[in-house]
């Protein structure tokens, strides 16, 4: 008898630990299944939608609030790897002095939510048509990317990347 009460205490021993170990540092109690999906695709990407909005106002402040402060922004040009807002501001203001009239067409949006809808990676193609020195200019198939992040309750950018693709490889394979 004293064999069977020791193996029953074993045994509700190891499931208490193995219970408490998968429920730690998992996603399990707050998974897809327990929250609205379509519902936060939808809000996801109406925030995608929104976060060049700041082109068309040229106002700053209105940059400011589409990223975190550690946000990374990834350009076009050889030097355009940014990392915080204090590195980025400087590139957005040069820019919203240039860019007139943003027009941004998106397509090809895939969007990947994470299991506890507060974050979200997303890639897309975009066609980008603006004024500049008061002359009409476009840029067609950019490839942008990045994350955005529910900060205190709103999305920010954490990472935003911008890509022309070369003419042929850039490396031969």
């Amino acid at each position: 008898m004293n064999n069977l009460k020791n193996q029953i205490l074993l045994l509700l021993i190891v499931v208490s630990v193995f219970s408490c170990n998968f429920n730690v540092g998992n996603d399990y109690g707050n998974s897809k299944d327990s929250m609205d999906l379509a519902a936060v695709e939808s809000e996801v990407k109406d925030v995608i939608a929104t976060t060049l909005n700041f082109f068309q106002t040229g106002n700053i402040e209105d940059a400011k609030a589409v990223f975190s402060n550690d946000a990374v922004l990834i350009g076009t040009d050889e030097a355009e790897y940014l990392t915080g807002w204090e590195e980025i501001e400087p590139s957005i203001i040069a820019q919203l002095a240039v860019i007139k009239d943003a027009k941004f067409d998106t397509r090809d949006l895939n969007v990947t939510i994470s299991s506890t809808g507060d974050m979200a990676a997303y890639t897309s193609v975009i066609d980008f048509s603006f004024t500049a020195g008061g002359e009409a200019a476009s840029i067609e198939n950019v490839r942008y990317s990045g994350v955005i992040k529910k900060i205190d309750g709103v999305w920010k950018t954490t990472q935003v990347h911008w890509s022309i693709g070369l003419a042929g490889q850039a490396v031969e394979y």
